[in-house]
């Protein structure tokens, strides 16, 4: 095994990234005997979207120079296959782009892991894609706290949002955490270039976005800073915005939803007041004693000629 639990996160970097620069001692497993990552329920590996033009461009790419990186393994522990399987630690993308135009069998480099050194490593070589989408490095470093702290995803949250609160109130935190839980935290943040008030203020939001905003932002229509403007919004604006939100900054997202939202309220106060008067109207008509009274003239008189004003502006 080349990592050990609780090995420090610079520690399974640099084994993941000397690890990648193997190719020479890779070796050619078929295609049909490599699976997706199997790990407990409610674990996940941590790639969720795959682009469908990078993918093309990354067929095109293998077509013309095959497969230039080995994918990393581990043999597979399903005792009911006839052939030995083996899992994605990291790669993905290359066995799915091998699957579809049709190559036999990949360069890999094949280690022995437990569930959790697994998915620590696939989440770590995950974060070093250059092309990881904030959404997905978001996700990936809350389940390695997740697996760190020994806590579920949303357990993690909640407590990162108490200690950030007891934070900002000049509060010591130790009453809901260690030292050695503050620690872990920083470690993995750290490695990454973040803090604990960054992550909970900036990264956190994101995981509660509306899922047309979600999905926008995996697929990176949409800047982070905008999904979140943009979940601010009324619902039924969310497509809308959406669709004129791509290559926009912030600035011009707000001008639009400034102009929109405007537009929006008087075409609404217009027809809710033209209708408000109509229904009045209607229902005076209906009962002519009413018409009968000095005071009711006398107002329907004032209203006249209020609309004469009105009809004049």
């Amino acid at each position: 095994m080349y990592a050990q639990e609780g090995e420090k996160i610079s520690q399974l970097k640099e084994a993941i990234t000397s690890l990648k620069s193997q190719s020479l001692t890779s070796i050619e497993i078929p295609v049909d005997r490599i699976i997706p990552l199997r790990l407990p329920e409610n674990i996940h590996q941590p790639r969720l979207y795959f682009d469908s033009q990078k993918m093309e461009l990354l067929k095109n790419s293998i077509r013309k120079h095959g497969v230039l990186e080995p994918i990393l393994l581990r043999p597979s522990q399903n005792q009911h296959c006839q052939n030995q399987q083996f899992e994605i630690i990291s790669g993905e993308r290359r066995w799915r782009c091998c699957q579809a135009i049709g190559v036999r069998s990949i360069p890999s480099i094949v280690r022995e892991m437990s569930d959790s050194i697994a998915l620590e490593a696939a989440i770590i070589a995950h974060l070093l894609n250059e092309e990881i989408s904030t959404i997905e490095q978001t996700e990936s470093i809350l389940s390695l706290l997740s697996l760190r702290l020994n806590l579920s995803a949303e357990d993690v949250k909640k407590w990162l949002y108490q200690v950030k609160n007891l934070r900002t109130r000049g509060t010591n935190s130790s009453s809901i955490s260690s030292n050695r839980q503050i620690e872990i935290v920083r470690e993995i943040l750290s490695e990454f270039g973040m803090k604990l008030s960054s992550f909970v203020s900036n990264r956190l939001p994101l995981l509660n976005l509306a899922p047309t905003i979600l999905t926008s932002l995996r697929a990176g229509k949409i800047s982070p800073t905008n999904a979140v403007l943009i979940n601010r919004q009324p619902a039924e604006l969310h497509e809308f915005l959406i669709s004129q939100a791509e290559g926009k900054t912030k600035s011009d997202l707000i001008d639009l939803i400034k102009s929109r939202t405007n537009s929006d309220y008087f075409s609404a106060q217009k027809k809710d007041i033209s209708d408000r008067i109509y229904e009045r109207f209607k229902s005076i008509r209906k009962n002519p004693k009413f018409l009968d009274r000095p005071e009711v003239i006398n107002r329907l008189n004032q209203i006249d000629l209020l609309l004469k004003e009105i009809e004049s502006l």
